[in-house]
């Protein structure tokens, strides 16, 4: 099944005026559907700032079962230059691990949007931990103990690489945008490990990761900010 990349969003049909509104409202809600019926599925897939769109050859190829997690993945792979083990792709907040489930089992229809993630860069991070602190630093079991276990490690080590990002020049916008997506992407890996843990119906951990949860979220806040600021300050130096 030959499958593609492409840029910008799906075409929007031109809505009709006046009396044309009015007199042909059924037909055109009918050759709407038909023609959305005639396009092939796809599924866009965002990285960084950037939309990719992975095409199918055939309508309904998602529906019939004929689309999976890994057609996506390797598609994705291909295109950003990396190997398919590399690429995390994410949907409605869970990672997608399995390549061969299909898309329709886990209700993701054509039109839908995926995240992807390079797992180097989580690697790369972990791996600058010391042995010494991973010992000393077990993981409890209990929920409310691993919620603030998880955000007491994501303060400890993204808020001194965010006041880095922050603070850095304006002006260098290219090197911003890869220490956004690395930082975007190390704040997406502990809203994961947010919530992969189980609160087992108890009030307090459900209020405690909602609140660090809500932390991760003005994380990524300050990170958006600080790179809108950079992308207007190289527009306004490219303007003159």
């Amino acid at each position: 099944m030959r499958r593609f990349f492409g840029y910008g969003a799906a075409d929007e049909a031109k809505p009709p005026t006046g009396a044309q509104q009015h007199q042909h409202s059924n037909d055109n809600s009918n050759s709407k559907q038909h023609e959305d019926d005639s396009k092939p599925d796809h599924i866009l897939v965002k990285h960084g700032k950037q939309f990719l769109r992975v095409d199918f050859s055939n309508p309904g190829d998602i529906a019939k079962g004929h689309a999976t997690v890994g057609d996506v993945r390797a598609t994705t792979a291909r295109f950003l230059g990396h190997r398919k083990d590399d690429i995390i792709l994410v949907f409605g907040g869970k990672k997608l691990l399995n390549d061969k489930e299909k898309l329709v089992s886990l209700k993701i229809t054509s039109g839908a949007r995926m995240l992807a993630i390079i797992s180097k860069h989580w690697k790369e991070n972990e791996s600058k931990a010391a042995p010494s602190q991973q010992a000393k630093n077990s993981v409890p079991t209990d929920p409310v103990e691993r919620i603030d276990h998880v955000l007491k490690a994501a303060s400890a080590e993204l808020v001194p690489m965010i006041d880095q990002f922050v603070a850095s020049p304006l002006g260098n916008a290219s090197d911003k945008r890869e220490k956004h997506r690395i930082l975007s992407e190390l704040i997406l890996q502990r809203l994961f490990a947010l919530d992969e843990i189980d609160t087992h119906e108890n009030p307090e951990a459900r209020t405690r990761r909602k609140n660090a949860v809500n932390a991760l979220h003005e994380y990524q806040e300050r990170v958006d900010a600080a790179m809108s600021a950079a992308d207007s300050s190289e527009s306004s130096i490219s303007s003159f």
